[in-house]
Formats: C-alpha cells, structure tokens, sequence
C-alpha cells in the first residue's frame, strides 16, 4: 500500500449473466463499519485462533484476526442482520434483507470471496446457524412451519424434520446431527430425530426470550427478556436464573460453563457480568468481572464470545476486543477501528481528469497524474452534474436550491427550487432534467432561466432527451400502460413505445439511441439491459440477468454502455462490436462509473474508487481520500 501520488465476456447479441464474484479482492485495514453492527460471530475452527466475522446494515462482512486487522468485503447493498460460520472457519452464511418483500441467505467462501449460491425466503428470517459438523444450515423463518433445512454445499432443501415446528429462533444440533434443538417465542423446547424426522420430546419454557443460545454442554438455555437475562433447562425448560440487566447483550457460547452479558451500569458506564455455575448445580447472582466508562453517545449493540476473547460492536461502527479476565479498576473500553477515510459521495468528469464529490469539498484528479487538487468547497451537497465551467449541485430525496458552482469564479448561483422532493437530476446540452417525487419531470433552461413542467404521471423513473423529443421511463402499472413513453415537449403530446417489461428505469442516451434497465417481475424474473432506436422505434436485449435488480445504473461513453446489473460487477458492452467484458470488482460494490479518456473510474459504495483501463478486466488502483486531503492506495 503506498499514496497515489507515488504512482505506483466476450457476448453475442445477449449475454447472460451471473451475479457471482469474479476475481474479487478484499482489503486489510482497521477502518470501521459504516453502519451499526448488526452481527458478530467467531470461527471456531482449530486455524482461526480469536479470529472473529462482523457484519454492518451496509453488507459489509469483516474478518478480524488476532493481530486486530480486518479484511473488508462488501457481500450485498442489503442489510446483513445474521451471520453464522461454518466448524470450516471459512463458510459464511449471510442473511440479507431490505426489511421488506427481499429476504435471502447466502453463502460465502470467505478465503476465496465467492458466493457459493444464495436462497430466497418469502418470510423474514428469525435464526440461522450451521449443524455441529457443517452438513446444514438451519433457516428459522416467522412462518408457521419455520425450519428449513439446507445442505450447506449446494443450498439444497432437504427435509430433516417432518413433524411441523411452528415459528423457531434457535436450532442447534448434537455434535452428531443426529438430534436438533429448537426453541419457539411461544414457550416450548423441542427435540427432534433428524434421521426419522420426527418429535422426540416437547418441555414448556419461559416465552418471549430473544437472543437465545445453549451452553453448558447444551444443558442449558440463556436469553433475554424485558431487560432480564433468563437462563432455563434445556433438559426441562425451567427457569434456572433470572438476573436484572439493562440493555443486556448476551455472550455467552455453546463451550461455556458459566452465563456472560454486557449491560448498563449505574455509573452511567457498562459492565461485564457473569452468573457462575457452581458445584451445587445452580447459578450465582450476577458477578461484575468489569467495569467500563461510557462511550459517550456509542452504545454496545452487539457481541459474541469464543474461549477467553469477547469482540464488541457498537451501533456507530467500531469493533471493541475484551476478555473475560476479571479487573477491579474501571476500564476505558478502546476500538480496533477508526474511520480513516473520507467518503467520496459522487464524481464526474472534468476537462482532465474528473471530479470528486465530498461533503464538504470538491476535489479534481487523474490516475495519471495521482495529484488531487482541491478545487472548491461543498455546501454538503450530494449530488453534482458537470456544466460548462463548473458543476450543478444537488441533493437526492430533497427540496434543496439547485444551484451552479462556477470554479473559475468560486460563485455559487441559485438555480431553482423544486417544488418536491428530487428523484433524479441530469443535463442535456443547456437543459436540466429533474424528476420529482415520481410524478413531475421539469426542465429548467440553463441559456433562459426558464422552467416548465414537461409531463405528469406516477411511477416515474427517470428521463432522457433525444432530438428534442423528452423520453419517460415509469412503471407499466400506470397510465398509460407502457414502461417507455416519448412526449413532445411542444405539443405535449403522449406515446407509449413498445419495449417489454413491468418497469424501466436508469436511462442513457448518446448517438441517437437511448439504453437503459428493464425488469420482468412476473414468473420468470429477469432484468435486461436494452437499446432502443427513436427513429425506427425498435429495441433489442444487450445483456441479460435471470434475476429481479431495481437498483442497476447505466453510463454511455464513446460506444461503450456501462452497467451494473446484477448489483456485484461492472459490464462495459461496446456497442459496434457486440461484446462485453466484466471489470473485475473491489472490496465494495459499485456505485457509479465514468469514463474519460482511456481511463475508466468506479465509485464504490463504500466512498472509495476503483481505476482501470478502457475494456480491461484488471483494477489498476484502489484509491481512499484520507481526512486531510490525499490518496492511499491499495
């Protein structure tokens, strides 16, 4: 790693595409998550000695190891609310959601990068975990028969459990698999034969428990309830213990003989607390082993525990390593972690080379060069668009001033304000296209200071304009019913255009020809990139996804049109020669993508930008903007 400033598939017509990793790389650092820590969890494999899996509502997925660093890989742009690692220590299954209708866990091999396959749940999940031995992943769902069984080499359902289990939070097998454990919220403990299937034994138990594990030699249940910590007979289902804690956080892990939590203390700090089993076969009131200041506004949201070392993490991003060893002073509770770098928000291109957007500055710079030069201030603004000698500024899902900052003067003018929130914002010679709350398109004259409303809907996605005749991409469920629609902008007239799909969305336009994204959502989902002639008024498939994606962008820059569909990769399809080449994807998943010259620049959505040279697979650089200002490269 040093600073920039060193310098250090073919297709026909239609391509088919995978959404698995291709010559993936992570990244070492100690840079924090983005989000909170949704989810913690230890290898426990004989290799992986205190190395411990965090995963953030940014679907990023971090491997710390004993030296305290962490290799970074961005598995989704969903949120990951559980993980669970395979006895293999390098198995990961990811569960991912949007909090919605999109519910999926996948599976990782983490030493190689690639996704194994992935699975669709039509519910969301309440459990995931692996067998004793790795044979299964066992998928807790909130419908009424919720474990699923999948064989974890291939994520094939297999039927393990015949008799009907009702909604379950946990499953834990005997290190044989020859026996699964599952508890319900409604209250009971069950057991089942995963060779015939069926219920061997059902015990009553305290409902409710969230965060439950075994431990013990699965002899006994922990987990939380109204700021309690329960602890019950896995054999009976009696409650064993119960021990006041604020916000507590449960660590204790299946080889633990005792119960251990982090919870508020009245010193306005937190503690670590341990109920201790003792020979008479019953467990203590709680023992503090710690004390720990407060860390201010950042709270503790979770953690996991494997033999001595505990790993912490906090609802602002940071990783925090303790152990169990007991401590009479109070502790000051230090992060691994730091945000080092600064987030590069959006990006376009300059007369040499191309701007970068931060949130409080605008900075300009090349690969070639790996000189970055700032070259104004950003009244924390999000968004930009290049027009003559500076930039349009604007902000995604806001009513603020659009407004042009000309750096040649350094003079920030008002251009408009929306009247709604702004979806999409973009310029066409001297005219400035935005898309309000999915309903208006406005165009504002950069030559004239004029602005009019040029077509009203619902279901509004984006707009392009093309021989001054204005082209809506919407939704087909609205009227008229058409995904594509041309309007006249002087007479206003409406014509729905023939290109299949449920809706279109992420317009390019050049060379009079217009491309963009449409989503089949019906039976077979697919989601194709598309080219479409005005004149002829025909359209063809380009590349193909046998997946829903409403999230991919498009980019046409000198006969190349640039695409992410699929979410995890960035195609370039050259238009004159029909084929398509994959870039090879960083540690994090892009963003958007640009092109000046013969360099093509990728922002991830981790802030971050990827190099490379025009139609070649290989990253040159990955380059972070440090907080002061320059480039580290990876």
């Amino acid at each position: 790693m040093t600073h920039a400033s060193c310098k250090k598939i073919a297709a026909a017509l239609i391509a088919a595409l995978t959404v698995f990793s291709v010559s993936a790389q992570s990244h070492i650092s100690t840079q924090a998550h983005q989000s909170a820590v949704t989810s913690i969890a230890p290898a426990t494999d004989d290799y992986s000695l205190n190395t411990f899996f965090s995963a953030d509502n940014d679907g990023f997925l971090i491997k710390w190891t004993s030296d305290d660093q962490g290799e970074h890989y961005q598995i989704s742009d969903l949120q990951i609310k559980m993980i669970a690692i395979a006895p293999d220590g390098k198995t990961v299954a990811a569960y991912e959601t949007d909090g919605g209708v999109t519910n999926r866990v996948s599976v990782w091999d983490f030493n190689t990068l690639k996704r194994k396959y992935a699975k669709r749940f039509s519910d969301p999940l309440t459990s995931l975990s692996f067998s004793a031995k790795g044979t299964y992943i066992i998928a807790g769902t909130t419908a009424v028969d919720s474990a699923i069984f999948l064989r974890a080499s291939d994520g094939v359902v297999v039927n393990k459990v015949k008799d009907a289990t009702g909604i379950i939070s946990y499953a834990a097998t005997s290190s044989t698999e020859k026996t699964v454990c599952m508890y319900s919220p409604v209250g009971t403990i069950s057991y089942y034969d995963m060779q015939t299937g069926r219920l061997r034994q059902k015990l009553q138990a305290e409902d409710n428990l969230l965060h439950v594990v075994t431990f013990n030699n699965d002899t006994y249940m922990a987990g939380v309830k109204n700021n309690n910590v329960y602890v019950i007979s896995a054999l009976t289902g009696k409650t064993a213990a119960v021990a006041a804690a604020q916000n507590p956080i449960l660590l204790t892990s299946r080889s633990d003989t005792n119960v251990y939590y982090f919870a508020d203390n009245t010193m306005r700090g937190f503690s670590l607390y341990a109920l201790e089993f003792g020979y008479t076969k019953s467990f203590s009131t709680p023992q503090i082993l710690k004390n720990y200041k407060s860390l201010g506004n950042e709270k503790i949201v979770s953690g996991s525990k494997y033999e001595s070392t505990i790993f912490l993490g906090s609802n602002s991003g940071n990783i925090y390593r303790t152990d169990v060893t007991p401590e009479t002073e109070m502790l000051a509770l230090y992060a691994l972690t730091d945000n080092i770098y600064e987030k590069i928000y959006d990006m376009a291109n300059a007369p040499s080379g191309f701007y970068f957007l931060t949130k409080d500055a605008i900075y300009q710079s090349s690969y070639d060069t790996g000189v970055i030069n700032k070259v104004a201030q950003n009244p924390e603004y999000t968004h930009m668009a290049t027009y003559g000698s500076g930039v349009l500024l604007w902000s995604k899902g806001t009513r603020r001033d659009v407004q042009f900052l000309d750096f040649s003067t350094q003079q920030l003018t008002n251009l408009f304000t929306p009247r709604n929130i702004v979806q999409m914002l973009r310029v066409f010679r001297s005219t400035v296209l935005d898309i309000e709350s999915d309903t208006n398109v406005y165009a504002y004259h950069l030559d004239t200071g004029k602005r009019e409303e040029l077509y009203a809907g619902a279901g509004l996605q984006d707009a392009v304009i093309v021989d001054d005749m204005l082209y809506v991409a919407k939704s087909s469920a609205t009227n008229p019913p058409a995904a594509l629609i041309s309007v006249n902008v002087n007479t206003k007239e409406v014509v729905p255009l023939k290109v299949n799909g449920n809706v279109i969305y992420s317009l390019s336009s050049a060379d009079e020809m217009i491309y963009g994204i449409t989503v089949q959502s019906e039976e077979m989902k697919t989601t194709n990139l598309f080219s479409f002639m005005p004149r002829t008024l025909r359209s063809a498939t380009l590349l193909k996804l046998n997946d829903e994606d409403t999230n991919a962008f498009t980019y046409f820059h000198d006969g190349i049109v640039y695409t992410d569909i699929g979410g995890d990769k960035v195609f370039g399809y050259t238009v004159s020669t029909r084929k398509n080449i994959t870039y090879n994807r960083s540690t994090s998943l892009p963003l958007k993508v640009a092109q000046n010259g013969e360099r093509v620049v990728i922002l991830n959505k981790d802030g971050s930008v990827s190099w490379y040279n025009v139609g070649k697979a290989p990253v040159l650089a990955d380059w972070y903007l440090t907080r002061d200002g320059a480039w580290f490269e990876f």
